[in-house]
């Protein structure tokens, strides 16, 4: 009885676990492996124009996501504006667009307003992400992100 090599299983497997084969690869990632390469452009063309992501039925992956930010740096936190009323209004969406330092409140006041002050927070805008989309894919390992980009496809 001969043996079956890897290549010849990924070879007869479905659209969706080829991709999901390629798309876990680590060491090195699938744009390294001469055989995930037209599998995964073959993916992101089919996700550009609207496709979902190919099903596996002896894998587990989410729907498609969208994180276009990377996260704030440590002790920040995101917010949709950079002058939120309070503390409690200040967190927001994964996909929101500012990062603010709540341990640094500073109360500003204008003579003439009404009400007169305000509190603000120091802020700066999140990094936007090179490969915003993502699928959450579920491995003997837990689960793992794969996050891609759909430019050019």
């Amino acid at each position: 009885m001969g043996l079956i090599s890897t290549a010849s299983v990924a070879k007869e497997a479905s659209f969706g676990c080829k991709v999901l084969l390629c798309a876990v690869a680590t060491a090195p990632s699938w744009s390294g492996i001469p055989y995930c390469v037209p599998v995964m452009q073959q993916l992101f063309r089919q996700l550009a124009k609207g496709g979902g992501w190919p099903p596996c039925p002896e894998g587990q992956t989410s729907g498609l996501g969208h994180e276009p930010y990377l996260p704030c740096p440590a002790g920040w936190t995101q917010s949709d504006s950079a002058i939120p009323r309070d503390e409690t209004t200040a967190a927001s969406s994964p996909n929101s667009s500012v990062c603010l330092d709540l341990s640094k409140p500073r109360r500003d006041c204008t003579s003439g307003s009404e009400g007169g002050c305000q509190t603000s927070y120091p802020s700066q805008s999140r990094q936007t992400r090179d490969e915003p989309y993502f699928v959450d894919i579920t491995t003997g390992n837990g689960q793992q992100r794969f996050y891609f980009a759909l430019r050019g496809y």
